[in-house]
């Protein structure tokens, strides 16, 4: 007929596209969105999708390759590059997967060769799932733990004061990620740089290079949280996975635990439950021997693992643990890192599981959101000068959207009020992210009240 439309060229993305219910403007937004994450400063136009499929052209560079990433994560299976484009890759360097040279031997020359890789900034970091990332979470607590000796003494010797030193800049590292989140990751990342050439090329005994990995194990996890709090999840993944190795080389179990946790909590986020819940469970085993405070971290986000996977027993069973050990006395000392865990914090944690399993447990919802507003009270109350106003905005945001959940408007206006009086302090791309949810929550109940109109009015133009 003369109306029909010519076939496309690119029949195998057409097909995908139809698949996933997305029109070609959905894929370039998508694709622009993992551009940004990556740090990339390349867009793609809305209308360049078309072309894709009408002449089946091959856009250049990494933009294939997050075409089938992003393909493959709306429609949640794995996806071949060869399923999207019928044309060879471009020469350009292709992304890295998270896990990209990890396939090391668990010993000292496996973390050395390890560190000598160059640390991927600018390059696009593409986040994976199942064994890549469960796998070395087994490994790490399988494997025995290394002895770390120098292996040369190119730039002198490694003293105490400059271990002081750098213990210095791990603790501003981690003070930095609470003030100015993934804004400062360029700068930790490049002490971490410095503490990995030292532990290469430097002389030092057993002990030195024990406190060297650790320190260095906790500015990749400072990396790693940061990379996660700006929405990049593939080069969080990266840092996680590279402290995981360093923490096992300095036989920390309570950091390796911290990190194994984090990796769960991310798992989470991302929707990968099964994930979350084998790391969750790595995680605590990792913590057994260690001190109550962090056992007691472990344990609570851990639960965030079971709210994602819709398990109200997994989840009660992890609260009642970590009430357990709240009220044990500290038998060992708790690790410098730890100093920010306290009932408030874990209590917040808790509620905002509490949200998640509200909305996955419809017969139980009143009851969760009220136990969930309950616990989200205190961190979101946090006053102005203190020092956790990320975490106080964070939480208030999901006390939000608990209360709109529970149908609840005068408390929700309120706890939003609270959240936006933090912005300026808070630098924050996935709080900005989870602010936006609220306002999109906001919406329903700004049709039939002033002061919602009001408040959605202040937040949108608070948002960047």
């Amino acid at each position: 007929m003369a109306g029909d439309q010519p076939p496309p060229a690119n029949h195998g993305l057409a097909d995908l596209l139809r698949q996933a219910g997305w029109r070609p403007e959905t894929l370039a937004r998508r694709v622009n969105a993992a551009l940004a994450r990556s740090g990339a400063d390349r867009r793609v136009h809305e209308k360049t999708p078309y072309r894709w499929i009408s002449r089946g052209e091959l856009p250049h560079g990494e933009v294939p390759d997050l075409v089938v990433q992003v393909l493959a994560g709306a429609l949640g299976a794995e996806i071949a590059y060869e399923q999207v484009w019928a044309r060879p890759r471009t020469r350009a360097r292709p992304p890295l997967r998270a896990d990209h040279g990890n396939d090391l031997p668990w010993d000292q020359n496996g973390l050395l060769s390890l560190l000598g890789e160059p640390v991927p900034t600018r390059r696009t970091v593409l986040a994976a799932a199942g064994a890549a990332i469960t796998g070395p979470a087994w490994a790490a607590l399988d494997h025995p733990t290394p002895t770390l000796r120098s292996l040369t003494d190119e730039s002198g010797r490694v003293t105490p004061p400059l271990l002081a030193m750098i213990d210095g800049i791990v603790a501003q590292a981690q003070h930095l990620d609470d003030q100015q989140g993934g804004a400062a990751r360029g700068y930790v990342a490049d002490q971490f740089g410095t503490v990995a050439r030292l532990l290469r090329r430097s002389s030092y005994d057993a002990g030195t290079g024990v406190r060297l990995a650790a320190d260095l194990a906790q500015l990749a996890q400072t990396s790693g949280f940061m990379a996660f709090d700006a929405a990049d999840d593939g080069h969080a993944q990266h840092w996680y996975l590279t402290a995981l190795r360093a923490a096992h080389a300095a036989g920390d179990a309570a950091l390796t635990a911290s990190i194994l946790a984090l990796m769960s909590n991310q798992a989470a986020d991302r929707g990968y439950p099964l994930d979350a819940l084998q790391l969750a469970s790595a995680a605590q085993q990792a913590a057994r021997d260690t001190a109550p405070v962090v056992r007691s971290l472990v344990a609570t986000r851990s639960s965030l693992a079971y709210a994602a996977a819709g398990d109200l027993t997994g989840f009660s069973r992890m609260r009642e643990h970590t009430l357990e050990l709240l009220d044990l006395p500290a038998d060992r000392p708790s690790p410098p890192w730890a100093s920010y865990i306290d009932r408030v914090e874990l209590d917040a944690i808790t509620g905002r599981g509490l949200v998640v399993l509200a909305h996955q447990l419809p017969r139980q919802q009143p009851r969760l959101l009220r136990q969930a507003t309950q616990l989200l009270h205190a961190r979101a109350h946090t006053p102005p000068t203190a020092t956790p106003q990320r975490s106080a905005l964070r939480h208030g945001a999901w006390l939000t959207l608990a209360h709109l959940a529970a149908d609840d408007l005068d408390h929700a206006l309120a706890s939003t009020r609270l959240a936006l009086t933090r912005l300026p302090a808070v630098s924050s791309t996935r709080s900005i992210a989870l602010l936006t949810r609220v306002a999109d929550a906001l919406v329903p109940a700004a049709r039939r009240s002033p002061a919602a109109r009001a408040v959605l009015r202040e937040l949108r133009a608070a948002l960047p």
